[in-house]
């Protein structure tokens, strides 16, 4: 049978469906709610939505690294490392060049299907070394969700001497379960300092990891030195035109890139260049669902059967399915945690529902997650074996009068 997307559903559709196929033709789903979000670790604060960068953490001018899904992620400073499956986890280190530097960590923020866990003191370096095994919060199923995000929030222990110095920090922020197109890797920023009454400028580059934070000059410093007071610097993010659609770069000061921010007496500078990401197409998957009916020894079999569906992000629904067709169900939030239900309630007598997901079968509606790079097959299963057949109800034969 080939697959065929799957419709919403929706008053009309149920009252139409009910007068083309008749009452007993089709058997259908009730109204179904995406799973849920629960705290999962006595040390985080749970927080029941997104936390998409430090400031939604109560940390706004921390320098932020970000993270996605459990990959590797870090600066001269900090580095977050992946680690496990089902769950996975993070584990988060303050390298010798930060523990010099005087990096103290403020949040760990770990974000998994709809809510994210903030880790803070004692519970973050250098308080506590890793392994930290930080996670996600759980599901309403039960189960920790797999990491969607994270963000390592960090500050310096002691002001940084920033006389005749210029700190550019990157801030990256992506969509709610990442983007369709892949993000970059990493970023280039140029600094052009021209001296007071117009002297001849000087410019260097920074570069910066996928996550952000703190940059790099070509000679592995992280601060651009030697500014001469009253010196206009502009900072300017460089291949920005090869950003997805949607992508907004902004400075702070907002100037920064042009006309400049000005090197006053005794004092530097700090410029933060932020991506935000989020408004780019975001990356979506998509499952299957596959109706398999054993057959009664006697009585029908309905010719339909009606399967709710519900997904994190607001992708709910419900599938019509005949015996042995497949349906797709797509343009799901690649992050998100979907729930299957039939409910046995309106089969007929006798009749059972199991539903098999990735091999593993079970009669509770099944709360599973949807990636980009993946499909996901759910399997319904109606058994009709144990069903009574049709009787009359045993009533002896009569001559008609």
């Amino acid at each position: 049978m080939t697959d065929r997307a799957a419709h919403t559903a929706g008053a009309l559709v149920s009252v139409l469906a009910a007068l083309l196929l008749g009452a007993a033709s089709a058997y259908a789903a009730p109204a179904l709610d995406p799973p849920g979000t629960e705290p999962s670790d006595p040390r985080a604060r749970f927080v029941p939505d997104n936390v998409a960068h430090c400031a939604q953490a109560g940390y706004p001018d921390d320098v932020q690294v970000y993270g996605e899904g459990n990959e590797d992620a870090g600066d001269a400073y900090v580095r977050g490392t992946g680690t496990g499956s089902s769950p996975t986890k993070v584990q988060v280190d303050i390298t010798a060049e930060g523990r010099s530097a005087g990096v103290v960590v403020d949040a760990v923020v770990v974000k998994g299907g709809e809510g994210a866990n903030v880790y803070e003191s004692p519970y973050v370096p250098p308080e506590l070394a890793s392994p930290q095994n930080y996670i996600s919060p759980k599901n309403s199923g039960g189960n920790v969700a797999d990491v969607s995000h994270y963000l390592i929030c960090y500050h310096f222990e002691e002001q940084r001497d920033l006389d005749d110095a210029l700190l550019v920090l990157k801030r990256v922020t992506a969509p709610e379960g990442g983007a369709a197109e892949p993000l970059p890797d990493g970023y280039t920023v140029d600094v052009t300092c021209t001296p007071p009454g117009g002297g001849t400028p000087t410019g260097t580059t920074l570069t910066f990891g996928a996550g952000g934070g703190i940059g790099n000059l070509p000679d592995g410093r992280h601060l651009v030195t030697g500014i001469p007071e009253g010196s206009t610097c502009t900072v300017e993010e460089q291949g920005t035109d090869a950003f997805p659609a949607g992508a907004e770069v902004t400075y702070r000061p907002s100037g920064a890139a042009g006309p400049g921010v000005t090197m006053g007496p005794d004092r530097g500078a700090v410029v933060v260049v932020s991506n935000d990401f989020s408004g780019v197409e975001p990356a979506t998957g998509g499952f299957k669902l596959t109706k398999k009916v054993a057959r009664p020894d006697g009585g029908p079999i309905p010719d339909a059967f009606t399967v709710a569906y519900a997904c994190q992000g607001a992708k709910t629904g419900r599938a019509e399915l005949s015996p042995g067709e497949t349906v797709t169900v797509a343009g799901v939030r690649a992050d998100a945690y979907c729930v299957v239900r039939e409910d046995a309630a309106d089969l007929p007598e006798g009749w059972k529902v199991t539903y098999t997901v990735d091999g593993r079968t079970t009669t509770r509606a099944p709360v599973f997650k949807v990636a980009a790079d993946s499909e996901v097959t759910v399997t319904v299963r109606n058994d009709g074996t144990d069903a009574r057949p049709e009787t009359d109800g045993g009533a002896p034969d009569k001559d008609a009068s």
